[in-house]
């Protein structure tokens, strides 16, 4: 399935499709959360720091939910994320993304690609 996303109000709407697709496929329910977290903070993230429009790929196939973000303007979020503190406000969405998903990568074609289980 595909999403495009020019703003923060188009995202919310867009999260709970994302959602809908996902509970279709009978992922879980916790899959479904881990899999809205990682797509609300990745989407995000490239509207705030890329200031472009995100267009996302999604599918379930073999036990995963599968995600690839692109964006109209170039951004490549760190391949490490890492918190000084647990109050730390910089770099918590991405060591978020990273504890619950199994894989995330920056593709040849430029997309942010996240794997999650379902569980």
């Amino acid at each position: 399935m595909v999403f495009e996303i020019a703003d923060i109000a188009v995202l919310q709407r867009e999260a709970e499709r994302f959602c809908r697709f996902l509970i279709e496929r009978q992922v879980s329910e916790n899959g479904v959360f881990n899999s809205r977290l990682v797509f609300n903070e990745l989407v995000g993230n490239v509207l705030k720091h890329a200031q472009g429009v995100a267009t996302v790929h999604s599918e379930v196939k073999d036990g995963f939910v599968e995600v690839r973000v692109y964006s109209t303007k170039r951004f490549v979020p760190p391949k490490a994320s890492s918190l000084a503190s647990v109050t730390s406000e910089h770099g918590r969405g991405l060591f978020l993304v990273d504890s619950v998903c199994e894989e995330r990568t920056f593709t040849q074609d430029g997309a942010i690609y996240v794997k999650l289980r379902i569980q």
